[in-house]
């Protein structure tokens, strides 16, 4: 009877360690890293299109398509712009390349169609394509729609449809983030340039091959004054990502013209300052 009672402790204790074991390692914290890896590439995507509505609206306004502001800069003196009036096309040739105000070094064309005789008007669209274009070594591909929904005259705001598809951005080592998305842009004019709200989603494949989705939860406030000192990070707003079943958020902070962003993940946060 004493053996039996001994075995029978003895295995109690055994599969007792062995389901400690089991439940530790299934408790282990996730990594955090390649979703935040994730993250910086996607701050990277953002800004290489910012910097395109900064050329974009650069553009239209020299082209008397709308979207005037004041202290439009975006263009290197070397950019040759060929304005299609009958076939409503524009095609900006930034050639072997060329270094614009704020240091950005362009390549390739930017190829901008649009619809009606204003960007002003709701119903009006834009959209850009890309010919071996680059900024800054990075290539961009796809093509993203701009479609004005709709005008409040009283606070002069656009409401603007933004969708971009078969997104990629390629990196000068050659690995590639590619990308959908949709989101609205409420696009305020002023004096001081634009200021732009941004809500909605995206989702793609990151430079490691693994799907991830994007949600802002926060509207994401970006203002021309801050992406014409070569800040194309939001000033405020938050965003979450999910990838590999880790979801982070990004807090983009109070709506100071800086690099900074906090990253919250499970089981900690940290503060990063964008490149």
């Amino acid at each position: 009877m004493k053996r039996s009672t001994f075995n029978l402790f003895g295995w109690a204790m055994i599969l007792g360690s062995v389901l400690l074991v089991s439940c530790k390692e299934d408790d282990a914290p996730l990594n955090p890293d390649p979703a935040i890896a994730t993250y910086e590439d996607e701050v990277v995507v953002n800004a290489a299109f910012e910097d395109l509505d900064n050329v974009t609206i650069d553009v239209m306004q020299s082209s008397g398509l709308g979207l005037r502001t004041t202290g439009m800069t975006a263009l290197c003196t070397g950019a040759i712009i060929t304005h299609d009036l009958n076939g409503k096309k524009i095609t900006v040739n930034f050639g072997t390349g060329c270094t614009g105000p704020q240091g950005n070094i362009r390549k390739g064309k930017i190829i901008i169609s649009y619809t009606g005789t204003n960007f002003l008007f709701p119903g009006t669209s834009i959209v850009t394509t890309f010919d071996g274009y680059e900024v800054n070594g990075y290539k961009i591909e796809g093509k993203r729609t701009m479609t004005n929904t709709a005008v409040d005259l009283a606070t002069s705001t656009i409401t603007i449809a933004v969708k971009v598809e078969n997104g990629k951005l390629t990196w000068p080592n050659n690995t590639f983030v590619t990308f959908n998305s949709d989101q609205v842009r409420k696009l305020k004019l002023g004096n001081n340039g634009y200021e732009a709200s941004i809500t909605g989603t995206a989702s793609g494949k990151s430079r490691e091959n693994k799907d991830y989705s994007i949600v802002i939860t926060e509207a994401l406030v970006i203002k021309q004054e801050c992406v014409q000192t070569g800040v194309y990070v939001p000033g405020k707003g938050i965003l979450e990502l999910s990838y590999q079943g880790i979801t982070i958020s990004a807090d983009y902070g109070a709506g100071n013209c800086d690099k900074k962003i906090l990253i919250t993940y499970p089981g900690g946060s940290k503060q990063i300052t964008a490149d």
